[in-house]
């Protein structure tokens, strides 16, 4: 049975990957007629394998197993640009705060191998090897642990013995993987999840009805969009009362130089050769413009696009303008040597939380979801066998 299903979730994923292919292809064109009939036939399928699969998990508990540190997942029902990434950062950094051992499990997505790694606190591993959303957050904590692998089950065994006693795993992108259970689900939502459809005609993952399994909901977009997410908001606090909604702003942040990390709060390059390989580029776009930088042009690839320098030679004369650039491609631009190590930036970009009161709300779920196996006391937490 464990085959079986684990033989559906590799056809789920492959459509996920020929959805991710798509998006920019379809992006505001029409579809003909056959095509969106032929897409709509193949969601239909989607979602019965999904209601095929999730039964066999919810009935079925030999199907999953719980690891030896408590489990937090981050993650959504849309393929892909929903700030999954960025919340697992902040999870972290939060967990660490608090003098928890933080170990990030992952698939690794577009790494050049499938090999199960394991990466030390303060190793420094080519992100090729690890994948671009791993890499970026070992970046960010680098006192944390990184196992990758795509049965993540099996990569939280190896890393076990190597924690501290009070460790957490974040699993990045993980609400999809149910054959590691997990202590506390955590949504990050795109404000269309409500009209989309499931891949391939839309880009969800799974429904909306999904949520059920979550304790909590992130809707993620810019504060123009307020309105959009507030409706968002209250429309899924109503239909799932169990779930804690919470709108959050991203916003631009600092400007770091990818080599040296040399941190600015103003525009360091003025002209700048724009570019970015994310799910959903045109926040990015909008940030650096609302900053007063006017790109000499923009260069805009697939999500995890595999820059080269082949990429940049219709763009010589341009480069001498610098690059600016997300945080998750500076990753793999910071490999090549395309410009001036002082030219080459990226902006990160900060989440805050619409209402204050989210935020200590949201972390007190934290404390509570993993107190089954930690004892708070003295404001520490203590591990519990």
């Amino acid at each position: 049975m464990k085959a079986q299903v684990r033989r559906v979730g590799r056809i789920m994923f492959s459509l996920y990957k020929l959805t991710a292919s798509l998006e920019k292809t379809i992006a505001g064109n029409r579809l003909s007629c056959p095509l969106s009939a032929a897409l709509a036939s193949a969601s239909s399928l989607h979602r019965a394998g999904l209601a095929i699969r999730n039964a066999c998990y919810d009935h079925l508990p030999r199907l999953s197993r719980a690891a030896s540190r408590p489990v937090i997942s981050i993650g959504g029902i849309r393929a892909g640009g929903t700030g999954k990434t960025p919340v697992a950062a902040m999870i972290g950094e939060y967990l660490v705060s608090q003098g928890i051992g933080v170990a990030f499990l992952s698939r690794g997505y577009r790494r050049k191998d499938s090999a199960c790694r394991i990466v030390l606190p303060g190793e420094t591993v080519p992100w090729s090897a690890i994948g671009d959303e791993p890499a970026l957050l070992h970046n960010r904590l680098p006192q944390s642990w990184l196992g990758i692998g795509a049965d993540r089950a099996k990569t939280a065994d190896l890393l076990a013995p190597l924690l501290p006693r009070r460790s957490v795993f974040v699993l990045d992108d993980g609400f999809q993987h149910r054959a590691l259970r997990r202590d506390l689900d955590i949504i990050c939502l795109h404000d269309s999840f409500l009209t989309d459809k499931l891949i391939p005609a839309g880009f969800l993952r799974e429904g909306v009805s999904a949520l059920a399994r979550a304790r909590i909901a992130l809707l993620i977009g810019p504060p123009r969009d307020a309105a959009t997410l507030f409706r968002g908001r209250d429309l899924l606090a109503s239909r799932f009362p169990h779930l804690y909604v919470s709108v959050v702003f991203q916003e631009r942040g600092h400007w770091v130089n990818a080599r040296d990390g040399r941190v600015s709060a103003l525009p360091p390059l003025t002209a700048p050769l724009l570019v970015c390989g994310i799910a959903r580029p045109g926040r990015f776009i909008d940030m650096v413009r609302s900053a007063g930088i006017v790109p000499c042009a923009e260069l805009v690839f697939g999500d995890h696009h595999p820059f080269a320098s082949a990429d940049f030679a219709p763009y010589r004369e341009l480069l001498h303008n610098g690059i600016i650039t997300t945080e998750k491609d500076a990753v793999r631009l910071s490999s090549l040597d395309v410009v001036q190590a002082e030219k080459m930036w990226y902006l990160t970009i900060e989440m805050h939380f619409a209402d204050s009161a989210d935020k200590p709300a949201i972390y007190a779920l934290i404390e509570r979801a993993i107190r089954r196996r930690f004892t708070f006391c003295n404001d520490v937490f203590r591990y519990e066998n």
